[in-house]
């Protein structure tokens, strides 16, 4: 009876010595083997890395997709509407259509596509007409930035990507060829630069803007506008809105939606940043299983201080809560590392970017291929924590075998020639 009050009481005492065992082996426990050190170290390591680069590449993906949402999309137009024969009283027609519900902008245009050349350089161009009447409040952002305006006739606004391609520069003149009406023929057309912007978006590959008096007369419909460019405030159901607009507008209007003209632009960001999260999302599952080699390594090397414990008292629930809390450390410690070094990260990745672009003197986002050409990064909080609580989870979950393992240690062989 005294042995067995005496055997209950020692584990009365070592329910909590499983934590604190867990805890010594985790700080100071693994000085005992290299080879245990090493694959711990490695572990904590790829957990670091993995979650730092899960939470750095998220966000980036998040940023593009903001600046989808709230740059790209405020300078093109949810929906276009366009008039076969062209609108000659656009003002009384855009009152109208701003009285429509969900619309929030109507903006005139017209527009003409050409080749735009000067000394032997040349590139295709879309040369957009708007009226200082009605400026797109995207666009009217990026012009007051440069302190710009819409230009009088014969005149024009380069963006920076074609001024650079052509080498042009303000108060140059620059010819522009167009189709003719019959289309066997062309038309050239002379300007002069009064001014160069930058919307950093795609659109600074062929956007040239010019008046919209000017741009009509080109495009065969003189004193007449060719549409209207609409913001509406639901911008992910823009086609079902494009239809209702035009249900409730005369005959003679048909209209196309971003979707067409850019929605493979945000389809492939989604799609970039589900594959890129699942591979780096791969990379954290490896670096939490790296526990489980660590963990046996453990196991292995501490099997005669696991019977010890054992002939204390230790029952086969406080082995295993032993090696859980090891394991555990190893995960909190490497995912709060990793949640540090990746929100860091966040905040010095474009001026990281900036800085490579600088040193070797080239540029890694082009708007030929990239929908725009700096970093964007949206760091949100609700990510970083799924990220770390999912890692964690996994790393939980690879302790569980070489902790159970652990608990089946017989003392009776492990100490049997001690």
């Amino acid at each position: 009876v005294r042995l067995v009050g005496s055997e209950m009481c020692i584990r009365d005492r070592f329910k909590p010595a499983a934590v604190f065992i867990g805890l010594r082996y985790f700080f100071a426990g693994q000085r005992s083997a290299l080879l245990v050190s090493f694959i711990s170290m490695l572990a904590i390591a790829g957990l670091v890395l993995g979650v730092a680069l899960l939470i750095i590449v998220l966000s980036v993906m998040n940023g593009f997709d903001r600046e989808l949402r709230n740059n790209i999309l405020s300078v093109v137009p949810h929906v276009q509407l366009i008039h076969q024969s062209g609108i000659a009283d656009w003002q009384s027609e855009r009152a109208k259509i701003v009285q429509i519900d969900k619309v929030t902008e109507a903006v005139p245009y017209a527009d003409a596509k050409g080749l735009i050349s000067r000394q032997q350089n040349a590139r295709p161009v879309q040369l957009l007409g708007l009226s200082a009447e009605a400026i797109p409040a995207g666009l009217a952002a990026v012009l007051k930035k440069h302190d710009l305006a819409i230009p009088s006739q014969g005149r024009i606004l380069l963006s920076e990507v074609i001024a650079d391609g052509l080498n042009a520069v303000t108060n140059q003149r620059i010819s522009i060829i167009f189709p003719a009406e019959n289309n066997r023929s062309t038309v050239v057309h002379s300007f002069v630069v009064e001014g160069i912007f930058a919307t950093h978006t795609e659109l600074d590959q062929s956007l040239v803007i010019a008046s919209l008096q000017q741009v009509a007369e080109i495009a065969g419909i003189p004193n007449r506008a060719q549409g209207f460019r609409l913001q509406v405030s639901d911008q992910f159901n823009a086609r079902n809105i494009g239809f209702e607009i035009i249900n409730q507008l005369p005959f003679g209007y048909g209209f196309r939606d971003w979707f067409q003209t850019h929605g493979n632009l945000y389809q492939a960001i989604q799609l970039s940043r589900n594959m890129v999260v699942l591979l780096i999302f791969l990379i954290v599952a490896i670096a939490a299983f790296n526990v489980i080699s660590m963990l046996m390594m453990s196991v292995m090397n501490k099997r005669k201080d696991i019977a010890v414990l054992q002939t204390l008292g230790l029952s086969r629930g406080d082995i295993v809560s032993l090696f859980l809390v090891q394991g555990s450390m190893i995960g909190v410690v490497g995912i709060t590392l990793g949640v540090l070094l990746g929100v860091l990260g966040c905040y010095w990745v474009a001026d990281l970017v900036s800085w490579f672009e600088a040193l070797l003197g080239t540029s890694f986002l082009d708007t030929e291929v990239y929908p725009i050409d700096y970093v964007p990064v949206d760091l949100r909080w609700a990510d970083v924590s799924m990220i770390a609580g999912i890692a964690l989870a996994l790393n939980v979950v690879a302790t569980i075998y070489p902790a159970l393992r652990a608990s089946r240690t017989v003392p009776a062989d492990e100490l049997r020639y001690e």
